[in-house]
């Protein structure tokens, strides 16, 4: 299974059995990690998720890295947030990034690390042209992060500032 290490995290894929973990054996997921797994976590959002992940994702798929990654700060053996993508490739070559940093580890550039970090590894896969994603019009934070790692608004609606970052071209 693919890991990631960057400065100061370490990615790591999220199985389909971790994620049940999650819900279902907190202590058992972080004898695994080898780190802390602290209360708050996993966010509403994901927690709503975790249960379909197999279905939704798919073994295989969260296997090769297309789905959760967790993001693991070594120096204080803890899990501060989750990164990944919505699933894997579409026909055009783009995938679709999402995150989430614990209120204790926000602003200390960990979402902009390890984002960066997992859209070059998406951009070293077969096929991938383009890393999207999208944010709530007031998620001020989320917005620092997606213009830090180079990404620029392509759209809007109602509620979201859609985002967009091409794979960087090489010249020969």
């Amino acid at each position: 299974m693919p890991e990631i290490t960057t400065q100061r995290l370490r990615l790591v894929t999220c199985s389909v059995e971790a994620a049940q973990a999650a819900l279902d054996d907190r202590a058992a997921l972080a004898a695994r990690l080898g780190v802390h797994v602290p209360g708050d976590w996993p966010g509403a959002d994901l927690r709503d998720f975790l249960p379909l992940y197999g279905q939704l994702v798919g073994a295989e798929t969260a296997a090769q890295g297309w789905g959760i990654w967790l993001m693991l700060l070594p120096a204080e053996a803890a899990l501060v947030g989750d990164i990944g993508f919505k699933g894997p490739p579409d026909a055009a070559g783009a995938v679709e990034i999402g995150y989430s940093v614990l209120p204790a580890f926000r602003r200390r550039g960990y979402a902009a690390e390890a984002a960066r970090a997992l859209a070059a590894w998406a951009f070293a896969q077969p096929g991938v042209q383009r890393v999207l994603a999208e944010c709530l019009h007031d998620n001020i934070a989320s917005i620092g992060v997606l213009e830090r790692i180079g990404m620029r608004q392509v759209g809007r609606d109602s509620e979201n500032i859609k985002w967009s970052l091409d794979a960087p071209s090489v010249v020969q």
